[in-house]
């Protein structure tokens, strides 16, 4: 029922259920990752830690939201490829797979509170009711806008997989109507906004 959901030519069926999907998964491994890893457990694997943006407010935005288009540039490459396991399915876009290895990684740097900003440690609940101040926090604003783009693209593969039989077509035979573009360009408009609020926090 699920795969069926994602698989839907309707968008905002997509969107409902990765939805439903992002918070369960979301606050779940934030959930997990705080009682059973250790805190700060991805600092040492951070790439960011040496991530200095500028103190001009413009300049960190653009250096922040360059910076986050490469989980959007690993979803936009997921969705390329898709997969069923017999002809009776849709394929399913591997854009999903990235996008829940995206917020799994998200989740357990709020869960292990390994953010490269060092603040002080706050209890479990605090961690999750900070990630609603949407005008402080970006994580949740760079999440959705993560979520609407991986909606949009997850039936535009170009490679697709069914068991060993494998068909491809070419850029000019993926179509797009109004609402996958309106979803990709507020996707965008998401993440720039969260580049923004991030780069306020950390300047001040």
């Amino acid at each position: 029922m699920i795969r069926e959901k994602l698989t839907s030519e309707k968008l905002s069926k997509r969107i409902i259920v990765l939805s439903i999907l992002f918070i369960i998964i979301f606050f779940g491994v934030t959930i997990l990752s705080y009682f059973i890893l250790p805190e700060g457990f991805l600092l040492n694997k951070n790439n960011t830690a040496d991530f200095n943006t500028s103190t001009n407010v413009f300049l960190s935005t653009i250096q922040i939201f360059a910076w986050n288009m490469i989980s959007v540039l690993a979803i936009i490459i997921g969705s390329l490829f898709s997969k069923r396991n017999n002809e009776k399915q849709n394929y399913l876009s591997l854009s999903y797979h990235v996008f829940f290895i995206v917020i799994s990684m998200a989740a357990i740097t709020l869960g292990t509170w390994s953010f490269t900003v060092t603040t002080e440690s706050v209890p479990l609940i605090d961690r999750i009711i900070s990630m609603f101040n949407i005008t402080k926090r970006a994580g949740l604003i760079e999440l959705y806008g993560t979520l609407l783009i991986t909606c949009s693209l997850s039936n535009k593969a170009l490679v697709m997989t069914t068991k060993n039989k494998t068909v491809t077509r070419k850029i000019k035979d993926i179509k797009w109507n109004k609402n996958e573009i309106i979803c990709a360009i507020i996707g965008f408009m998401l993440m720039l906004i969260a580049a923004f609020v991030e780069s306020k926090s950390i300047i001040g």
